[in-house]
């Protein structure tokens, strides 16, 4: 739904990096306390990310649009390049990275604006609602109903509904993999690919990745103990194969689209990212798992790295094989 997020009710602190706190209470005039809400950590990102990426490029048209759909209201953004208004695309239905606590159509737009020029495809965004003022499932459940939306009116929004693909960054590859989950659950049989970059995927905070990389300043151990908490309790993750798709049977993952899974050097999730591969091998699904040396997790973000292009470029080749081939659906 579309909520009041930012309300002045008090969370609990983000773990910002404490320079980053203090470069950011300069910036906003804000103390330590007010600046490590999650609300205000959120629209410094944004602020930062509108400073940092170029404009939007001259070559592709975007629209608002808040949908109502399954009850639930949503907004969502979509994208597409500039003349093909009246032509009919594939599309991609991207679920933005950030913990689900952060993260926006600002942040992201680089790499949705290159997979929409260069795949070329509509793509879908979903602005759905953050956590912790929003736990799970309401984000999931948001994008769900953007996928049933999007299909509904794919005349009108002049996209392929045979030709629908979901993807996602971090926690955006966590709500993509719960996705994909959801549709096999209630027969929904829309997406043709998943595309699941550095996914979060498992709360499994041991492993050698984890170990390794704990104090990775792009997304330390007690960062991601710290989301996970503003996300879901741990009852539900306990529960929960949409929660935390790591957990999911062989069953539960037998039928699931063709996959892509990219995991990257310097990142707490690297080992849940080639397990979660494995699992969906060993369930029939169709993975190509590729892993990144010498990047961050949250490279995708930043355009001038050749893996950043590299990585793109692999998602597009995968995704029009599989269009071309009418590859079955879910």
């Amino acid at each position: 739904m579309v909520s009041s997020e930012g309300s002045s009710k008090k969370y609990k602190p983000f773990p910002l990096h404490p320079f980053l706190v203090e470069a950011f209470k300069e910036q906003m005039g804000m103390t330590e306390e007010e600046v490590t809400q999650p609300a205000n950590v959120r629209k410094i990102f944004d602020l930062n990310a509108a400073r940092i990426n170029p404009p939007k490029p001259s070559n592709i048209i975007e629209k608002k649009i808040v949908i109502t759909q399954n009850n639930i209201r949503v907004e969502i953004t979509h994208i597409r390049p500039a003349g093909s208004e009246n032509t009919v695309l594939p599309a991609i239905l991207y679920l933005h990275g950030g913990g689900w606590v952060f993260g926006s159509l600002t942040t992201h737009s680089p790499l949705v604006y290159a997979l929409a020029q260069q795949t070329p495809a509509a793509i879908i965004f979903v602005h759905y609602s953050k956590s912790p003022e929003n736990q799970y499932p309401t984000a999931l459940e948001e994008c769900y109903a953007s996928l049933t939306w999007m299909t509904e009116n794919a005349k009108s929004l002049y996209i392929d509904p045979k030709r629908i693909a979901v993807g996602g960054d971090s926690a955006g590859g966590n709500l993509t993999a719960a996705l994909c989950l959801l549709c096999k659950e209630r027969g929904n049989k829309t997406i043709t690919y998943q595309i699941l970059y550095y996914p979060v995927l498992g709360t499994d905070f041991d492993t050698p990745s984890y170990i390794q990389h704990k104090d990775n300043n792009m997304v330390a151990r007690h960062v991601m103990k710290y989301v996970w908490d503003c996300y879901s309790p741990p009852e539900i993750r306990e529960k929960e194969i949409k929660a935390v798709p790591m957990n999911a049977s062989k069953e539960d993952l037998e039928g699931l689209p063709p996959t892509l899974i990219v995991t990257a050097d310097y990142d707490v999730l690297k080992d849940e990212g080639a397990a979660y591969a494995k699992k969906l091998i060993k369930a029939g699904v169709e993975v190509v798992p590729v892993h990144y040396i010498a990047v961050q997790h949250g490279y995708l973000t930043t355009m001038d790295k050749p893996q950043t292009q590299a990585t793109i470029s692999q998602t597009i080749d995968l995704l029009k094989k599989t269009w071309s081939a009418g590859t079955a659906n879910l």
